[in-house]
């Protein structure tokens, strides 16, 4: 399977991933094809939970093989910017960035709350949730909201994380 990335403008993600998978199940009859889009839980100050994107405008795209008519498709679809790196250059997802996708998709696509082990200033190690196992460094505490910001060691392009706790601890 190889696994792709697709920019879409913020806020059509859900409506770019129905329309794009309606349109490459016509044309990919015999492909596996799997869209992903990643929502975290997060808290309002009045303890509200609601879900906001993980990666505003970023569509993750799985398939057996891309081929030039799906690429054609895709790029008709409304509120497609581009793929990643470029549309003259689409590189798959390899490495790190590949773990971390593969990650979230174990998960799926509604990332709950985690359970961090940390103390500020220092590295945090995720034990339990959607992330479990990664680790990353804190760059703001929250402790009212129950939010921590992190970059993680997996993402370093990524320049912040916002996630919602549920319970802290040191290590």
């Amino acid at each position: 399977m190889e696994n792709y990335c697709i920019m879409v403008q913020t806020g059509s993600e859900e409506k770019f991933k129905e329309e794009a998978a309606a349109k490459l199940s016509e044309i990919e009859k015999n492909s596996k094809i799997q869209f992903y889009f990643f929502k975290k839980m997060m808290r309002t100050s009045k303890g509200k939970t609601f879900e906001e994107p993980l990666f505003p405008g970023y569509i993750f795209l799985e398939a057996d093989c891309l081929n030039t008519e799906s690429v054609t498709a895709l790029k008709t679809v409304k509120n497609f910017y581009h793929f990643l790196k470029s549309n003259s250059d689409i590189t798959e997802l390899k490495g790190t960035d590949l773990a971390v996708v593969e990650q979230f998709k174990r998960c799926g696509e509604r990332l709950g709350f985690s359970k961090l082990y940390f103390e500020p200033g220092r590295k945090i190690v995720v034990v339990e949730g959607p992330l479990q196992g990664l680790e990353g460094k804190i760059i703001a505490v929250n402790k009212k909201r129950g939010r921590v910001t992190i970059q993680l060691d997996m993402m370093p392009n990524v320049k912040k994380i916002d996630l919602m706790y549920d319970l802290v601890q040191p290590v």
